[in-house]
């Protein structure tokens, strides 16, 4: 599925989970631009931070999950709640 726009930049955490050696390589060959907080910076990406307190944490807890029968569990999670959270929720 592709976006309904150009994707001009990409705004990360400096997190390893975010950015790999390929996606730095790509991202200029199709003129999208990379953009990164400073390292324990959390205000830097206040959005994200904030979103990850009140969706993520809420729904998740702070647990780490590891294996597919965990993340097929939390893709479907996710997909339930998605339209809740960024079309209803204020």
């Amino acid at each position: 599925m592709g976006l309904p726009f150009a994707l001009r930049a990409l705004d990360v955490d400096s997190g390893s989970e975010f950015v790999s050696n390929r996606l730095i390589e790509i991202l200029p060959c199709h003129g999208i631009e990379l953009t990164r907080s400073r390292p324990y910076r959390k205000n830097d990406q206040a959005w994200i931070e904030q979103k990850n307190g009140a969706v993520v944490r809420k729904l998740l807890g702070y647990r780490r999950f590891e294996g597919l029968a965990a993340a097929r569990a939390i893709t479907r999670l996710y997909g339930a709640s998605r339209l809740f959270v960024n079309f209803f929720q204020p």
